[in-house]
């Protein structure tokens, strides 16, 4: 038996495991009731099943404490109040944005499967109830596993989201690079530095008049099938590459540098400026790499390295302080194009907490 302290832990760690586990594919049973059209529907699937698994002796089906002729009630409305709703509000309102859900009228009975006649959507209410019935009787095993399943759902759902990103009107230069840093700083298999390049040229490229636009391809979409030259293509008006850029979250390595010139070769939108955004050059390879760059200059290649995070901090040194906003804010758009919930989540934790930092 777990007490509403306990229940809230149990479901934290689930929501996690579920996040760092993916997406998963569509589960039509669960994402009718996920992301049904009643808010209180949202609210009850979860609710009556993690009340069920925090007492077994609950009935999934019971709304209200009852008489002692009525077997496994419980409140379910004041368990909704104190693990449910806090647990919602702390993940972007994934099922909605209602303080006491179990105050509407149709979860305001005994039981799910009582009355469900006079109710308004009687085949939303049957379909939550088709779906709880059996898993009353079903035991801890099957009911957690149903559980996760709607976690699952929620987590689709959440990734058709947009956060409302926290951005402040004003940040200094030295609390801008300190967010960037800490967000890189996480493992994200590049995602993150992906993330970051590509809304950095897209606001220097605006900001000093470089690019016209910037695109850039999916992490893990190969160059050989995508027929990009890098990562990041920026480019002028009229759709010439002006610079492709090619991410990389370790040590630039030999390999690397020959691969990009290569393709840099055989490219059907020819370009002479190549830049390596990492975070630093292999030692052991150093003097190896300076030579292929040389060559490639000497054919009409130029090849640049920086980190990301110096080339921000040097550029953004020469601009005003209102382009720092805009990159903060194009980092957003660009993971919640491409990013799952923890990236996206950790982003907003650290807009969050710009305002409680040391000012410079």
């Amino acid at each position: 038996m777990l007490d509403n302290t306990e229940a809230r832990k149990w479901l934290d760690g689930a929501w996690v495991r579920v996040l760092e586990s993916g997406l998963g594919e569509p589960d039509l049973e669960v994402d009718r009731l996920v992301n049904s059209r009643l808010v209180s529907i949202r609210y009850a699937v979860f609710t009556q099943m993690l009340g069920k698994i925090a007492n077994a002796q609950r009935s999934l089906l019971s709304l209200q404490l009852g008489s002692e002729r009525s077997p496994g009630s419980w409140d379910a409305r004041s368990f909704c109040s104190s693990v449910i709703v806090p647990w919602v509000a702390d993940n972007h309102d994934v099922l909605g944005n209602s303080p006491d859900p179990y105050v509407n009228n149709p979860l305001r009975r005994e039981r799910l499967d009582e009355g469900t006649h006079q109710l308004r959507y009687k085949e939303e209410w049957d379909a939550l109830v088709a779906f709880l019935a059996p898993l009353d009787v079903a035991g801890r095993i099957k009911l957690e596993s149903a559980f996760i399943r709607c976690l699952e759902s929620a987590s689709r759902r959440l990734a058709d989201q947009s956060f409302g990103y926290q951005v402040p009107i004003r940040v200094s230069l030295p609390q801008m690079i300190r967010v960037l840093k800490a967000f890189l700083a996480e493992t994200s298999g590049g995602l993150r530095a992906l993330v970051l390049t590509v809304a950095a040229m897209t606001v220097l490229g605006n900001a000093f008049s470089l690019f016209e636009n910037v695109s850039s391809q999916g992490l893990n979409e190969a160059d050989s099938l995508s027929g990009a030259p890098g990562d990041v293509m920026c480019m002028d008006s009229n759709g010439n590459i002006i610079l492709a850029v090619e991410v990389k979250d370790r040590a630039l390595t030999l390999s690397d540098v020959r691969n990009s010139t290569q393709k840099a070769r055989t490219s059907a939108d020819p370009f002479s400026n190549l830049l390596f955004a990492s975070p630093r050059i292999r030692e052991d390879e150093r003097d190896s790499i300076r030579k292929n760059i040389e060559t490639a200059w000497a054919s009409g290649l130029n090849i640049s390295q920086i980190d990301i995070i110096d080339l921000t901090n040097a550029a953004f040194s020469l601009l005003s302080e209102s382009w720092r906003p805009k990159l903060l804010r194009e980092i957003g758009a660009e993971l919640d194009k491409r990013a799952d919930h923890i990236h996206r989540r950790a982003w907003y934790d650290l807009l969050s907490s710009i305002g409680g930092q040391d000012k410079p």
